[in-house]
């Protein structure tokens, strides 16, 4: 080994953890011993309905403009009053505008 080399030890998992881990993988399919449900052991897992996929979000173009700073910065001084951003401001305001027909 080169020197300044890290020394990394792994601890095998003993037998008895190997043998149970064989038998959970035999048994994965049968019901679970009516001990194991007594020791509370089990855990019984509810249906849940499956969540709708989100739509795919629309691509997004770069839209640039030139603006007098002083508009500038009046719209950036609302956005920070009203706690938003630039852009989601600008989109709202050419949504309201522009409306999808």
């Amino acid at each position: 080994m080169s020197k300044g080399a890290k020394q990394v030890s792994f601890k095998v998992p003993g037998p008895k953890l190997a043998q149970a881990a064989d038998a959970w993988i035999a048994n994965r399919g049968a019901e679970p011993a009516a001990t194991d449900r007594e020791e509370g052991a089990v855990t019984t897992l509810k249906a849940v309905e499956a969540v709708p996929a989100p739509a795919p979000k629309e691509k997004m173009s770069r839209f640039t403009i030139d603006v007098p700073e002083s508009l500038h910065r009046r719209v950036k001084m609302q956005c920070a009053a009203r706690g938003r951003k630039m852009a989601d401001m600008m989109r709202e305001l050419l949504e309201r505008e522009f409306p999808a027909s």
